[in-house]
């Protein structure tokens, strides 16, 4: 919360003046008018003050109400200070040794805005250069001015930081107290208080006072706050407390709910119900926010390490995060709001927004892993994705996952539509096993086995949901083996072979190629060709689906079958996936029509035609 101790400082500052027009021998005056016109003159903004009261002593005791500190001109408000009642005493003699010394401080009603233009020009900023263009950083020497503080409270008070994009940050300050023995003893500070309106508290074991006026050098603080069901330990040190910078500390996080982390964010009306759990370095230096060698949890998710960098964004930029963080199990059934207890059906299944912001703040650049991964019914491993977030458009360049045995990878983007979200996509799968696949979708065994390559080129226009986009999505894709088998028994079907009537035909015959072509639009599709080369001879065909009635048509016939008595007439398969009937092609109109297709079939399509896979197949086959 930058610049509470800034506050204290900045009011004491108004009682030195007082204290110096004192000397000068007006104790018994309203001192507000000459108060203000030094203030005024020293730092070149006009400054009010409604009423002013002095009393000597060795300790000097000084009142003021109503002060009013201008803003720059193109601030966001009229003034940048506004301070209902100051009460203080200050030790005569500091006020000539430099350090001087407060006690029996009290602070009301104050209100400080600090902000940057949109030029990212700050206001706190004073004297006749403040608006020219700052000159390059310097590291900084010598000593900082800051009061030694005794004892000081502030009651009913606000700080409000304004960044150069028009975000504000309001840090309620309902009742602070700051306490030190002495400038060379720790200072303790107790805030009540509240962020963007959500309660907080916060207790700081801090360094000495002498140790916070040496400009740059770290200084030691300890940290913890609580807000809700939120706790927060920063154990660390930083260059310059009053900005909240040059940070370089542990930091521990823990939430049950993350309800506090969205109010904090400006969502307070949000769903999110995510356990919070995060431990690790954090350091902050000018527009640069680190997090770095951090373990934790979202909810069921262990993270085993994060490393993310968020940079505010320069004049009329956005801001950006990048970083990475690896899990090891990513459990999206849980992160977005599906029990994981409950089985994943059709009625109960998550799915991921897929929307892609015209103008992003901020813009992203991650790249997230993880061991395993939950998404409704599937699993998972080893699984990587690489993106990046620009206006109006989202790059994948890179996915890499692991399913039932079988290696994935992707590449594609996401582009703003007026009514949705263009979606493109190249997904290569490797070593696919047929067999896994079959039992994962729930079919009975099938007569080929073996270890597919799959190659899909994929689009779907006007999309919302990931898992919109998985059915209505425009396909493209090839499907080979270079080994594999195949029932005998399917063969001497496919051969229409006489011999099977007085024998059965047992085992497998080895596949030395399949290859075929898939053409699918929403839902419905053609696979043409399908080519299959055994040592029991070989098969050509044709499919059509639909899967959203669950219905199929294939016609397949052999091409130079084994066997005296192989006859090769073409067979055809069709109905429902689950109860399909088998009939001979050439008996059927329709059947006549695929055949046809069949044959006169291109081998893939041209934007496949790399696509290696089954490529034995395309040589020497067609129906007789």
């Amino acid at each position: 919360m930058p610049r509470w101790v800034w506050l204290a400082g900045s009011v004491l500052a108004v009682s030195a003046v007082a204290a110096g027009v004192l000397v000068a021998g007006l104790p018994h005056y309203n001192l507000a008018h000459i108060a203000s016109d030094k203030l005024t003159a020293s730092l070149g903004r006009k400054t009010q003050i409604e009423a002013l009261h002095v009393r000597f002593g060795r300790w000097v005791t000084v009142d003021l109400d109503n002060l009013h500190l201008a803003n720059i001109p193109q601030g966001s408000r009229a003034d940048m200070i506004t301070l209902k009642h100051l009460h203080a005493q200050i030790l005569l003699s500091s006020l000539l040794s430099g350090d001087m010394q407060a006690r029996d401080v009290k602070i009301d009603g104050f209100s400080g805005l600090f902000e940057r233009t949109p030029e990212r020009e700050p206001n706190w900023r004073f004297g006749k250069k403040a608006s020219s263009t700052p000159s390059k950083p310097k590291e900084p020497s010598g000593k900082v001015w800051f009061p030694g503080l005794r004892d000081a409270t502030i009651t009913d008070s606000e700080v409000i930081y304004r960044s150069a994009h028009g975000h504000s940050y309001v840090t309620g300050l309902k009742a602070v107290t700051l306490h030190s023995t002495s400038d060379s003893t720790p200072l303790m500070m107790d805030v009540n208080g509240a962020y963007n309106g959500t309660p907080v508290t916060l207790q700081a074991n801090m360094q000495p006072i002498d140790v916070l006026r040496q400009a740059g050098k770290p200084y030691g603080t300890d940290i913890h706050a609580a807000s809700g069901d939120l706790s927060l330990h920063l154990n660390g040190t930083m260059t310059d407390l009053f900005d909240f910078d040059g940070i370089d500390a542990k930091l521990d996080l823990q939430t049950a709910t993350s309800r506090p982390i969205m109010a904090f964010a400006g969502e307070a009306d949000s769903k999110i119900t995510q356990p919070v759990t995060l431990s690790g370095h954090f350091t902050h230096k000018g527009d640069v926010w680190h997090l770095d060698h951090t373990t934790g949890s979202l909810k069921e998710s262990p993270i085993r390490n994060a490393d993310v960098t968020f940079t505010e964004g320069a004049t009329g930029q956005p801001d950006k995060v990048a970083g990475s963080m690896v899990f090891s199990r990513l459990n999206l059934n849980a992160l977005l709001g599906s029990s994981s207890e409950k089985p994943k059906t059709s009625a109960n299944s998550i799915d991921v927004p897929l929307q892609v912001p015209l103008k992003p703040d901020p813009l992203i650049n991650v790249t997230l892993a993880a061991d395993t991964v939950l998404y409704n019914a599937l699993v998972f491993n080893q699984a990587q994705i690489s993106l990046s977030q620009m206006p109006g458009r989202i790059d994948v360049s890179s996915m890499k996952m692991n399913w039932l045995g079988a290696s994935i990878q992707a590449s594609g983007h996401l582009l703003a539509g007026q009514k949705g979200t263009r979606v493109q996509a190249t997904v290569n799968v490797e070593n696919g096993d047929i067999d896994q696949f079959r039992k994962q979708a729930g079919f009975s065994p099938f007569p080929v086995g073996g270890k597919l390559n799959i190659r899909v080129l994929t689009h779907a226009d006007n999309i919302q949901t990931l898992n919109e986009a998985s059915r209505l999505a425009n396909v493209t894709a090839a499907v080979g083996m270079n080994t594999g088998t195949i029932s005998r028994e399917v063969m001497d079907i496919a051969t229409t072979d006489v011999g099977a009537l007085f024998r059965q035909s047992k085992g497998k015959a080895s596949v030395s190629c399949l290859l075929g072509a898939l053409e699918m639009h929403q839902g419905k599709g053609v696979v043409q060709p399908l080519r299959i080369k055994s040592d029991a001879g070989s098969i050509v065909g044709k499919a059509e689906f639909d899967l959203n009635k669950k219905a199929f048509e294939l016609v397949f016939a052999s091409n130079g079958a084994k066997g005296m008595l192989a006859m090769e007439i073409p067979v055809m398969v069709s109905g429902s996936f689950s109860s399909p009937h088998v009939g001979l092609a050439k008996w059927s109109g329709r059947g006549r029509e695929l055949l046809k297709e069949a044959d006169m079939a291109a081998l893939l399509p041209p934007e496949l035609k790399s696509f290696t896979a089954g490529s034995a197949c395309s040589r020497g086959m067609s129906i007789k």
